[in-house]
């Protein structure tokens, strides 16, 4: 069986790469194990299962893990990839926002982010990490197909003259807080964005995956690079 680990920030994320990995794999032949990471620094450090799904018969594992925060995508990588190479999984990702951090510091974040300790150098080939500009809401703006999902008064030409900027037209990774302008776009319709279990799980549903995996990912390199990760993994390539 073929394994792979995702080390997200945040439940936003683990939601869609969730159901990212379920349009690329499919579901008949997967087992899906999402893990929360909780407590640590004054409080003991808690690895909680918050959701998993088994096939009968499965040809790929997938595990995401919600880090919790940003800064904590790294050290739980860190602190995890051996354990996992030795249990088979072939690729270990983590996936983080750039926000608050500005674009300009983007390049050196990588790096930072990319590094491994000598005595983690063997896994080196099997580790990578995404960086969403600026923050992983972007792509969902980018996807402007679901709006009309959402209401159908969502127009581009409509959220200009409310917002002043139209989501059809601009480059979403300019804009700085693209989960605010989220919420302000879907408020303009008496609905709201929110980081909340429910009101992410239905704006992801809502998202046309085909424009995702097809066009979209022309324009966004990061997002561009997870779906080729598990593109890769899914037809045999490393």
């Amino acid at each position: 069986m073929k394994r792979i680990a995702f080390f997200v920030e945040g439940q936003t994320e683990q939601i869609f790469v969730n159901r990212l990995i379920k349009e690329i794999l499919g579901t008949s032949q997967i087992n899906i194990i999402q893990k929360q990471f909780r407590g640590g620094t004054n409080i003991p450090k808690q690895e909680i299962v918050r959701n998993s799904s088994f096939s009968r018969n499965p040809r790929y594992e997938v595990l995401i893990f919600d880090c919790g925060s940003d800064n904590r995508v790294k050290s739980e990588i860190l602190e995890n990839i051996s354990n996992l190479r030795s249990k088979g999984y072939e690729m270990i990702i983590g996936l983080r926002d750039l926000y608050p951090i500005p674009i300009d510091e983007l390049e050196r974040l990588e790096k930072g982010l990319r590094f491994l300790p000598n005595k983690l150098k063997a896994d080196a080939p099997y580790f990578d990490i995404i960086i969403a500009v600026h923050e992983i809401e972007a792509w969902f703006m980018a996807e402007t197909n679901h709006f009309r999902k959402i209401d159908k008064r969502l127009t581009g030409r409509y959220i200009k003259e409310k917002l002043g900027f139209d989501p059809y037209s601009v480059n979403s990774e300019t804009r700085v807080h693209p989960a605010k302008d989220l919420d302000n776009i879907y408020r303009l319709v008496g609905k709201s964005y929110t980081k909340k279990f429910t009101t992410t799980l239905r704006v992801v549903n809502k998202l046309d995956f085909g424009n995702i995996r097809h066009q979209l990912r022309y324009d966004i390199s990061s997002l561009d690079k997870l779906l080729k990760v598990i593109e890769n993994f899914k037809g045999g390539k490393n």
